[in-house]
């Protein structure tokens, strides 16, 4: 028996996005079409709430096929064909406001319909189906703290969906389209290259200011101030400030503590540029000059980094690099301390997909060694207790090696304190 291949996408509201032209939209969608047969499918769904004017941030897969980023939209993307009045189209955006649609461009594939249309006709196709991909934000855990009780949404769609539809199989269609994200176009390049100019000039700013006795928020004022100035209206994620202890904390997000003479400050922190982030993170001494114990793990995490980044090529895996820093600070006697992975790749999603281990051209990951010493760990050298380092930047993988796309910020020891100096 043919299996069906169908793909669905549904979207919070509509507003074109700027992360490639329409025309670029609309090539995906049929590289889209081009990987499925005619006996399978894919659903997947926007974000549709957001409240109070909270930051709206589009279901990445839709976005990245359609552009569009707003709410009650959906797409349908059917390699068996959809009937529409006396014609058949392959993909059918569902739209909640025209206005929201009027500059995409449809191929010969394409068509616009009313998203109170998407219902009727997608319940006569999901009869066909014997494989269904869906993405759907929405589908999240939800706690009756009343009673006690646990819901995960997805499961419950997924037990319904296989009452009613016992030979449909049901797949994330995250793997699916992430094969097609997972190489970034000139303009998706462009974007994060944007992002990480804007996240390296945040940096800065943070550095001119940056003294004892300066709050932690005051920092991350400092590098935000730039994300909004230059346009960049989101954070690619929580901005990651931590001076002293806190720079212990790999995620740390409170950024609520005042910086003491003597203290490194960790800043993690990323622009998000037309949909596309940045990653890059930076260790400042506060006071403007790196103690000899601060040096001696700087420089040592530094190498590592630099190391990693010149054998960042096509060909290589990411776990080639990851075991390469482990052995590395083997070698120091410091693996121990090192404490979370080396990489991770960078796009729509700060974590963006990846669905090989693999590097190719055209895919963005960040290098990213660290070195952690808790101060009531017995095995870490006295000199080096209470404090940590870490060292990140978002690269490009070419042809023939990578380009690093956050090298605008300092990170040399020589170059931060004779910034920091000159800056005073």
């Amino acid at each position: 028996m043919k299996k069906i291949l169908f793909i669905l996408l549904i979207a919070p509201t509509i507003i074109m996005a700027q992360n490639g032209s329409n025309d670029e939209y609309r090539a995906r969608r049929e590289k889209v079409l081009s990987m499925l047969d005619t006996t399978s499918a894919v659903v997947l769904k926007s974000v549709n709430e957001n409240p109070l004017g909270i930051d709206y941030v589009q279901e990445h897969n839709f976005y990245y096929l359609t552009g569009i980023n707003s709410q009650g939209n959906i797409l349908l993307i059917s390699p068996k064909g959809i009937k529409v009045g006396n014609k058949t189209k392959k993909t059918i955006i569902f739209y909640n406001n025209i206005n929201d649609v009027k500059e995409i461009s449809l191929g010969a594939n394409d068509t616009i319909l009313k998203s109170n249309e998407f219902r009727p006709i997608f319940s006569k196709h999901i009869a066909l189906l014997a494989k269904l991909y869906y993405s759907a934000p929405d589908l999240i855990l939800v706690n009756d703290w009343l009673s006690d009780k646990a819901y995960f949404m997805e499961r419950e769609m997924k037990s319904r969906m296989k009452a009613l539809y016992p030979k449909l199989k049901l797949e994330s269609a995250e793997f699916f389209v992430g094969r097609l994200r997972a190489i970034k176009s000139l303009q998706e390049i462009n974007n994060i290259k944007k992002a990480s100019d804007i996240t390296s000039d945040g940096l800065i700013s943070a550095m001119k200011i940056a003294k004892p006795g300066i709050w932690e928020y005051e920092l991350q004022a400092a590098v935000e101030y730039q994300f909004t100035s230059q346009g960049a209206m989101l954070r690619g994620f929580p901005s990651i400030v931590g001076s002293g202890l806190n720079n212990l904390i790999v995620h740390y997000f409170d950024n609520n503590c005042q910086t003491k003479d003597g203290d490194l400050v960790v800043m993690d922190v990323g622009a998000k540029y037309h949909g596309y982030s940045s990653d890059i993170t930076r260790t400042i001494p506060v006071s403007g000059k790196f103690t000899d114990a601060q040096k001696e793990i700087y420089n040592m995490v530094l190498k590592v980094q630099k190391d990693a980044i010149a054998m960042a090529k096509p060909g290589v895996s990411t776990g080639e690099l990851e075991r390469f820093a482990v052995n590395a600070f083997k070698k120091y006697g410091y693996d121990k301390f090192y404490i979370h992975g080396l990489s991770h790749p960078v796009g729509l999603d700060v974590h963006d997909v990846m669905t090989e281990d693999i590097l190719k051209p055209g895919m963005v990951i960040t290098i990213e060694p660290g070195l952690y010493f808790s101060t009531n760990d017995k095995d870490a050298p006295d000199k080096y207790k209470g404090f940590g380092v870490r060292i990140e930047d978002t690269i490009l993988i070419t042809e023939n090696g990578c380009e690093i796309l956050s090298s605008k910020t300092p990170k040399e020891i020589d170059d931060i304190e004779k910034f920091m100096k000159k800056k005073r």
